[in-house]
């Protein structure tokens, strides 16, 4: 039947049929108005069909909204399928006939309410778990910052390489292209492997100031470019041998002179306590003598009483005394290097023409802050020489020895001829 101008198919859609089952039948006359004939008889015959226009109407909007929300809120299962393999607002078959649900209006929530139950919620669940320690309290907790922030690295440019120009004994020279962290040890076997030289352990690498007539063998381990940087525009490399470089690891006791050294008076040491007491650094040798040195700005030379220490090079103000208020710093190991004179008696007016001399790092040309000292014998030099390396190097200096022995041990099964 149609009613009021509407389709057939609103009366059999299951919401709106469950509602016309409920409605109460009302007479045909109640149906007739001014505008409205009576309806024909067969009407009445099926009153169980007479709904209230109104609440017919009212049910369908409210029917309409509960099948968008139905349809917006459906649940989704794996692949995102709909449940039962039906799409979301599709119309069930008309054999299907769903009971009707009655609209439930949301209710307001406080929201502090629904903040404090997700809290509790969230510290419930965090309590459940094992307690795990941190192994890294000072890297990963709260009141700590970051280890690594943006920045704290610093940035890693390509390795800078520098030409260093090496001179050798016949005059001849070779400029070689080497690293930052290139040091003497590294650039002697680069210069052995281009002059095709026989490496020996023997060769080193010499810095040569020829105004100042000071020169020095380099350490092993320094670093080049970090040596040539304090050096003058007419400072130069050179590459010779030098066979008694390490000559104090051979034969220590024959090398130190008993009166040379306190440690040897105060104690019979053997050979091996006598390494370790330049080696070890609580240990405090002391190298002692009278020699003549050179006064800061003038050209005299006044003989007196030098004391070396690993603090430093000291001089007795009154005597052979080592007292305190009696010593009198002249050069710091720190910040120093020591180098042999060339020509003392030519150029500084030395006694004899074994001078020695510790420079500060500092200095490039200026003469007159070298600390010049002067020893009797080519053999007294060499002590006092070696005697600031070993205080100033420690075992760096035996480990720099150590090495190529390590590596002639190695390579000796390799090189002996079947």
């Amino acid at each position: 039947m149609a009613l009021a101008g509407g389709p057939d198919s609103f009366l059999h859609h299951p919401y709106y049929q469950g509602q016309v089952e409920q409605t109460s039948p009302r007479r045909p006359g109640d149906l007739a108005g001014p505008g409205f004939p009576a309806p024909p008889d067969r009407l009445a015959n099926h009153q169980e069909d007479d709904v209230d226009l109104e609440t017919l109407v009212n049910d369908m909007d409210a029917s309409l909204e509960s099948l968008c929300a139905a349809a917006e809120t459906a649940p989704l299962l794996r692949n995102g399928q709909h449940p039962r393999g039906r799409p979301p607002g599709a119309r069930p078959l008309q054999g299907q006939v769903a009971p009707r649900q009655r609209l439930q209006r949301s209710q307001p929530m406080h929201i502090l309410a629904v903040r404090r139950l997700q809290q509790e919620d969230q510290q419930l669940r965090t309590s459940s778990l094992p307690a795990i320690p941190n192994p890294f309290p000072e890297l990963c907790g709260p009141g700590s910052p970051p280890a690594l922030t943006p920045g704290s690295l610093p940035p890693g440019p390509a390795a800078a390489k520098q030409d260093v120009k090496v001179f050798s004994e016949d005059g001849t020279s070779k400029v070689v292209e080497i690293l930052a962290d290139t040091t003497a040890r590294d650039l002697c076997q680069l210069l052995v492997y281009r002059s095709h030289c026989v490496d020996d352990n023997s060769w080193t690498l010499v810095e040569h100031h020829p105004h100042l007539g000071l020169e020095r063998c380099l350490e092993d381990h320094e670093l080049v470019v970090q040596v040539e940087s304090t050096m003058a525009s007419e400072s130069k490399f050179l590459f010779r041998k030098n066979y008694a470089k390490y000559e104090f690891f051979k034969n220590p006791t024959n090398f130190f002179p008993e009166q040379m050294v306190t440690w040897c008076q105060q104690s019979n040491g053997s050979q091996t306590q006598l390494l370790q007491a330049f080696l070890n650094s609580s240990s405090c040798p002391e190298i002692q003598g009278f020699f003549p040195v050179k006064e800061l700005g003038r050209k005299s030379w006044k003989k007196l009483y030098v004391c070396l220490r690993r603090s430093g090079l000291y001089c007795s103000t009154k005597g052979a005394s080592k007292e305190p208020r009696h010593l009198q710093l002249l050069a710091d190991l720190e910040d120093s290097r020591i180098f042999s004179v060339m020509a003392g008696r030519k150029q500084y007016g030395a006694p004899t023409d074994y001078g020695f001399c510790i420079k500060p790092n500092r200095v490039r040309n200026e003469a007159k802050e070298l600390r010049l000292l002067c020893a009797e014998d080519e053999q007294s030099r060499t002590c006092w020489m070696t005697a600031f390396r070993l205080l100033k190097y420690g075992m760096l200096l035996y480990q720099n020895y150590r090495i190529p022995q390590q590596r002639k041990a190695v390579l000796s099964p390799f090189s002996t001829p079947v």
